[in-house]
């Protein structure tokens, strides 16, 4: 039996959130070392077969939250359910979940073929349609005809793919992917990611994925949660969270992002307005604070400029970096330095050039 036939049969029956095969939902989920606080009361809901990353900086809980669906960690209180079935205190052996580490973790002796089959055949499937299955899935992730070699003789990506079908060949509920990418080079992630994401679309199984990394959190994701000593900060779209973020945190990890300290006020017609160094005042479209101490979001989409003096703000270029398809400049100005990306093929202003700067107020967020 293929199994992109059964997963796509699957993929088209409607079922309920919370009901469905590989549905997630934790309730107040609390993991403690001691007296750390590894994960410190979640709530949240994982739709089936969707994908979701759990983003955040080292030590805030996500990998802690993806072993904890695993069956590797249980939770110290609270509950957690996996397609509508409390597995708070299940083991990980009694869970239909498969997770993909970022070290591969492949048998060095034994071929492709063999390892894609190896959970199979432990859990008493006879070696041929263990083998055929295999076949299969190897297919899925783009590795037909790969099963004889071994994995020393694959590349990075390959060995990925390989841990990858591994997973897969299982039909899991859930599908854990704990940095699978890190130990790629740059090149090799962007490419790596895309097969992901269009292989986790195509069978249409539940996928966590674990990353520091924003970029390609928003690059895979239906949903991101970011997190923060071991909390929930926000959690959306990838889009709901650039254009919206709700603390300078979520801004400043979720895409490039210029930080200013300001005062938030509300004008007399209603609308919003940020005040910097009692000298500048810009209107603001979006906010998450009324009044008083806040922080000015400025994407680098926000900013444009032109060469001498004008009604906009006055600059300085102190730095510019060219990145291929793109410049990436400092600019000193009244209200503190800052970045601002062109895609330009060449530096068309060195450093010391005075600049007119125009702040876009559709694009500036308050926080």
């Amino acid at each position: 039996m293929k199994l992109d036939t059964r997963w796509q049969a699957a993929e088209q029956v409607s079922i309920p959130l919370n009901e469905g095969r590989g549905s997630i939902v934790f309730r107040n989920v609390v993991k403690k070392y001691g007296v750390v606080h590894a994960v410190d009361g979640i709530d949240l809901e994982i739709r089936s077969g969707e994908l979701v990353t759990l983003l955040g900086p080292s030590g805030c809980g996500k990998t802690t939250t993806l072993r904890m669906i695993a069956g590797l960690e249980l939770p110290t209180t609270g509950t957690l359910a996996i397609g509508g079935t409390d597995v708070s205190r299940l083991p990980a052996t009694y869970r239909n979940v498969s997770m993909v580490f970022q070290s591969y973790a492949l048998f060095p002796h034994l071929t492709v073929l063999d390892n894609v089959a190896y959970g199979l055949r432990m859990g008493g499937l006879k070696t041929p349609l263990a083998r055929d299955m295999a076949e299969d899935a190897l297919s899925l992730v783009g590795l037909a005809g790969f099963g004889p070699r071994l994995p020393s003789e694959l590349s990075g990506g390959q060995q990925q793919r390989v841990a990858l079908a591994r997973a897969i060949v299982l039909e899991p509920e859930v599908l854990l992917l704990d940095e699978p990418l890190s130990n790629l080079d740059a090149k090799l992630r962007r490419y790596v990611r895309e097969e992901i994401r269009t292989l986790q679309q195509r069978i249409g199984v539940t996928t966590v994925y674990v990353t520091h990394d924003q970029e390609e959190a928003m690059a895979v994701s239906d949903r991101i949660i970011v997190m923060e000593q071991g909390r929930i900060a926000q959690m959306g779209s990838p889009a709901e969270l650039y254009h919206n973020p709700r603390s300078a945190f979520i801004a400043s990890f979720i895409g490039e992002a210029n930080l200013i300290s300001c005062v938030a006020a509300v004008d007399a017609d209603g609308s919003r307005v940020a005040h910097v160094h009692d000298s500048h005042r810009f209107a603001v479209p979006t906010s998450t604070v009324a009044q008083g101490d806040a922080t000015l979001v400025i994407r680098p989409a926000a900013i444009s400029f032109s060469t001498g003096t004008g009604a906009g703000m006055p600059g300085t270029i102190t730095s510019a970096a060219f990145l291929g398809d793109r410049v990436l400049y400092g600019i000193k100005t009244p209200i503190g330095r800052l970045f601002h990306i062109e895609y330009v093929s060449s530096i068309r202003h060195p450093d010391g050039t005075e600049v007119n700067i125009i702040l876009d107020p559709a694009k500036l967020h308050l926080v």
